[in-house]
């Protein structure tokens, strides 16, 4: 338990690393069992050959089609209640090749399609039903028909989270059927709670990049004083980072883990742990000097199309100084008065959620996500997205090897070389996008493309679809009255 893990000395924190490694290396194994030499092939790494998370479930519609993307291709998930388990379809219907996310779920568990009715079992992706058909013998014709099934992909449930194996056919059931998906890999085990998720508007290079650079945060997330400087109240204070480096016999196709020190004045003295479990896990562990649990954090990413990245988090902060501005402020005059003077229209407003809305329970979580404490993840997003989309279109235009683009001379540098690296020797050094998808399109955007909340997450979370719309009954109530 929690207690047990806090009074780990710097022998437990080695052996969790042992643990850590020998997952990797377990899997070095049997990639060049199964592949050949992986660090031979400069793709040896399958982008399609892996788990990838496409929504935590309690974000998905139950009752109506899903539409998602991963590596450029375009899915509908449904959940079969006759089963109680998720279907994933190709989004295309073999017909007339109409979106099959704009149909609806049928009482049998079969997806239809709203553009001429044809329906689909998801197991296989067969078609059960051809409205049109003359007679019963055409319709089962058609149904028989291979041209008439619908691509089916391997899906399961982990960790929260609804994940996809974007490869369809027998071959897929079976091998995905032996793989493990990435959280199922961490040494720490799962971290407890909900998971957070919002949709980049910028490409899997960039965003990974981000997450191998931790001392971005003591500039891009700093508080800054009315002169524009860094402030010396509001900071914890930068330190060099002086050890950052690749485990040796870490890296090869299926990740590598990187070890580093503190970057702030208040975690100066931790030893931390980042494991890339590829293409889609970071998953961070840092320890105090006295090897006591200090942050846990669990980061997924999932490559939707080119210039955009689902992003998922999980954090676990183990003592107050983990997280910078960590602990309850001061509750002040103004905030009791604040407090008073707005408890009528709260509880009004309670009242009117709870009496006249669709769903009471699902829109006050749609509520958390878009106020705080929940919306503060917001703006440290914010930041993120502005810095990351300048680097992805300044290595657009400069059309460079990110060697030639980048100066990387200090050691804070060295997840971002090592991330770089892996991805130049096990994956053929970018995201392997489905067939017809090209990644040639400007990625430049405005910055309220960048910072716009409806497609960055509430557009994939039924909760916060339900708050938008009943928000929206209140609005037209309220101008009528």
């Amino acid at each position: 338990d929690d207690d047990d893990d806090d009074d780990d000395d710097g022998g437990g924190r080695r052996a969790r690393w042992c643990v850590a490694r020998a997952v990797v290396r377990e899997n070095e194994a049997t990639s060049m069992t199964m592949d050949g030499d992986a660090s031979s092939s400069p793709s040896s790494f399958d982008w399609f050959q892996a788990w990838y998370p496409m929504r935590p479930v309690s974000f998905l519609d139950a009752e109506a089609p899903n539409e998602m993307k991963v590596l450029g291709k375009k899915l509908v998930a449904w959940l079969d209640a006759t089963t109680n388990e998720w279907r994933v379809l190709e989004d295309s219907c073999p017909h007339r090749r109409a979106p099959l996310s704009l149909g609806y779920v049928q009482k049998d568990g079969t997806l239809a399609c709203r553009y001429h009715g044809w329906a689909f079992e998801g197991a296989r992706g067969t078609c059960t039903s051809v409205p049109m058909s003359v007679d019963a013998n055409a319709e089962a014709t058609a149904c028989a028909s291979p041209r008439s099934c619908a691509k089916s992909y391997p899906c399961r449930v982990e960790d929260g989270l609804l994940w996809v194996w974007p490869t369809s056919g027998a071959d897929a059931m079976l091998k995905s059927a032996g793989a493990p998906c990435a959280t199922s890999l961490a040494a720490g085990g799962t971290l407890p709670g909900e998971w957070g998720m919002v949709e980049l508007p910028v490409g899997y290079a960039p965003a990974l990049e981000n997450q191998f650079d931790p001392s971005h945060a003591e500039w891009l997330h700093a508080k800054y004083d009315a002169d524009g400087q860094l402030s010396e109240k509001g900071n914890a204070g930068f330190v060099p980072m002086t050890k950052f480096a690749v485990a040796e016999g870490s890296m090869n196709r299926d990740g590598f883990i990187v070890e580093h020190g503190g970057y702030n004045k208040s975690n100066a003295d931790v030893i931390a742990e980042r494991v890339f479990t590829a293409p889609c896990s970071s998953r961070s562990e840092y320890v105090d000097a006295k090897g006591r649990k200090y942050l846990s954090a669990a980061i997924l990413y999932t490559p939707t199309e080119p210039g955009r990245t689902l992003m998922y988090t999980k954090f676990a902060a183990h003592q107050s100084g983990a997280v910078q501005g960590a602990g309850s402020r001061k509750v002040s005059p103004f905030d009791r008065f604040n407090a008073l003077v707005s408890a009528p229209a709260t509880s009004l407003f309670d009242f009117y959620i709870d009496t006249f809305t669709s769903d009471p329970a699902l829109v006050r979580v749609g509520l958390s996500h878009g106020a705080p404490p929940g919306s503060s993840a917001y703006n440290l997003g914010d930041q993120d997205i502005l810095a990351m989309h300048g680097v992805e279109v300044e290595m657009e235009q400069q059309h460079k090897p990110w060697k030639q683009s980048y100066y990387l001379p200090t050691p804070a540098d060295a997840g971002v070389s090592a991330f770089r690296t892996w991805m130049d020797k096990h994956a053929g050094g970018r995201v392997a996008w489905a067939e017809g998808v090209v990644d040639d399109a400007s990625k430049v955007k405005t910055e309220a493309e960048q910072l716009d909340r409806y497609s960055r997450h509430t557009k994939h979370c039924i909760a916060c679809k339900t708050a938008l719309k009943e928000l929206g009954v209140l609005e037209e109530r309220c101008m009528m009255a």
